[in-house]
C-alpha cells in the first residue's frame, strides 16, 4: 500500500511545534508509590507539602550561648547549664548563659547566641569583650522561617534529586507518590544491520543505533527499557514487530525505514497497526524523514532516520521531550543552555540545523568537522550539537543540546 506523506499528518515548522503537536495528545503515565530510598531520579506525581513548620522550632545557628540582652555586659557572665541538641530546652536563666550548639533548640525568653569564638571561655564562666555588639535575633533561626507547616515545597512532575529526598524525610514522607516508570522498545530496522558481536562484510553495518540510544535512554531512572530488536525490511515482520512492541510499550521508537524508499514500511505499517500519524517529515538537517504517531492505545511511536547522527539528534531533540511528557515531567522540554561558536564559518540553511560541537570553553563551543549523516566518527569526537534557525549564521549565540538525555 502506496501513502503519501501529505496523507498521513500534518505540517509543522520547527521540532518545537511537531513535539507540542505530539505531547498534547498524549496523556502521562499512572502514578504508584515507592519507598523513599528507591525515589531518586523519579518524577512526582504529587506535591511535596511540609507537615510541619521548618525549623519545627527555633534553634540555634552557632555553637556558642543563649544570652538575654540584658545579661550581656563587659565583664564575665556565667554559665547555668547546656542546651541538648535533640530534647526540650530548658527555662533561660536571668544573669547567666547557657551553652548551646548548633541546632539546639533556643529557650524562651533567649534574645540572642553568642558564638563561642567571640568570647573566652571558662569552665563555669565566659568572659565578654569589650567590643562585643549583640543585637536581637542574632544567630538565631525562627521557627518556620524555611516554610510554614502545609507549604508545597516541590511541585508534581520534577525529578527527584538528592535535595528532593531530604525534603521529603524531614517532612515525614516514606513512601512518596511518583509516576510509573516509561516502558520503552527499540526497534532498529534494515537488512543490512546487524548485532555488533557478529561478523560483518563490507556491504553490511554493526548495529549503533541501539547502542546508542540504549545509553542515552536505558540509564533514566523513570525509564524502563524494554531493549532493541533488529528487524529485516520486510513488511510482515515489521508489522509482527511493531505490533508485539506496542502491547508491552508506553513508547516505541524505531530507527531506518521512514523515508520515501521502496523498502520504507514503516509510515505504512503504522497507520495499518491503528497508529495516527501526526508528522512525518520536518524542517531539519540532518534528519528530515523523522516520524511522530499516537498508538491506538495512547502510546508515544517515534520513527527516526537510520543514519546514526540523525538518530542520535532526533533522539535528543524530539524524543527526549516526548518521553518526558509522557514519564510526568511538569515541562517536556528539558532545560537548554545556549552557546556561542567560537569557529563560526557563517554557512546557512533553509532548515533548523543541528551542527555538532565540542565544549571548548565557559558558553563556547566549536564546530566538529563532519561528512554527513554516517559520520559517527565526528559525532563521538563532539559533546553535543547547537541548533541554528533557518537562514541565519553566525556566531549565536545558539540552543546547545549535550547528548545526554538526563537534566542533572
Amino acid at each position: 500500500m502506496t501513502v503519501r506523506r501529505a496523507e498521513l499528518a500534518g505540517v509543522f515548522d520547527s521540532p518545537a511545534a511537531a513535539v507540542a503537536a505530539v505531547v498534547e495528545r498524549l496523556l502521562p503515565v499512572s502514578d504508584e508509590t515507592v519507598a523513599l530510598h528507591r525515589a531518586a531520579g523519579r518524577i512526582l506525581a504529587e506535591p511535596v507539602r511540609t507537615d510541619r513548620p521548618s525549623p519545627a522550632c527555633d534553634v540555634s545557628a552557632m555553637d556558642g550561648y543563649a544570652v538575654r540582652l540584658d545579661d550581656v555586659k563587659v565583664g564575665h557572665l556565667p554559665v547555668a547549664g547546656e542546651v541538648s541538641v535533640g530534647r526540650s530546652p530548658p527555662r533561660m536563666p536571668r544573669g547567666a548563659a547557657l551553652r548551646i550548639f548548633t541546632g539546639g533548640p533556643v529557650p524562651d525568653d533567649c534574645e540572642a547566641i553568642i558564638p563561642r569564638e567571640q568570647v573566652r571561655e571558662r569552665p563555669e564562666a565566659i568572659d565578654l569583650p569589650a567590643n562585643l555588639c549583640v543585637a536581637p535575633g542574632r544567630h538565631i533561626r525562627r521557627r518556620g522561617e524555611n516554610g510554614q507547616a502545609g507549604e508545597t515545597i516541590v511541585e508534581a512532575g520534577t525529578r527527584i534529586t538528592p535535595a528532593v529526598v531530604a525534603a521529603m524525610a524531614a517532612s515525614g514522607i516514606r513512601e512518596p507518590a511518583v509516576h510509573r516508570q516509561v516502558r520503552v522498545t527499540l526497534l532498529v530496522t534494515g537488512n543490512e544491520v546487524h548485532d555488533v558481536g557478529v561478523p560483518v562484510r563490507p556491504w553490511q553495518l554493526r548495529d549503533s543505533n541501539g547502542p546508542a540510544l540504549t545509553t542515552m535512554f536505558a540509564g533514566l531512572a523513570w525509564v524502563v527499557w524494554n531493549g532493541v530488536r533488529l528487524v529485516p525490511d520486510d513488511r510482515g515482520q515489521l508489522r509482527k514487530s511493531i505490533v508485539m512492541a506496542l502491547a508491552e510499550s508506553d513508547a516505541v521508537l524505531l530507527t531506518g525505514g521512514v523515508s520515501m524508499g521502496d523498502y520504507d514500511f514503516v509510515p505504512s505499517v503504522l497507520t495499518e497497526v491503528g497508529c495516527r500519524i501526526v508528522f512525518h517529515g520536518l524542517p531539519i538537517r540532518p534528519g528530515k524523514p523523522v516520524l511522530g504517531a499516537i498508538g491506538s492505545e495512547g502510546q508515544a511511536v517515534l520513527g527516526l532516520p537510520g543514519n546514526p547522527v540523525p538518530v542520535m539528534t532526533t533522539a535528543r531533540r524530539i524524543a527526549v521531550p516526548v518521553l518526558r511528557h509522557v514519564a510526568g515531567y511538569a515541562r517536556h522540554e528539558p532545560p537548554t543552555t545556549c552557546a556561542a561558536l567560537a569557529n563560526a564559518d557563517n554557512r546557512t540553511l533553509d532548515v533548523y540545523w543541528s551542527r555538532p560541537v565540542r565544549l571548548v570553553g565557559h558558553g563556547q563551543v566549536g564546530l566538529v568537522p563532519t561528512c554527513g549523516a554516517g559520520d559517527i566518527i565526528s559525532a563521538a569526537r563532539s559533546d553535543g550539537f547547537v541548533e541554528i534557525p533557518p537562514n541565519q549564521g553566525g556566531s549565536g549565540p545558539w540552543p546547545f543540546y549535550r547528548w545526554s538525555a538526563d537534566d542533572a
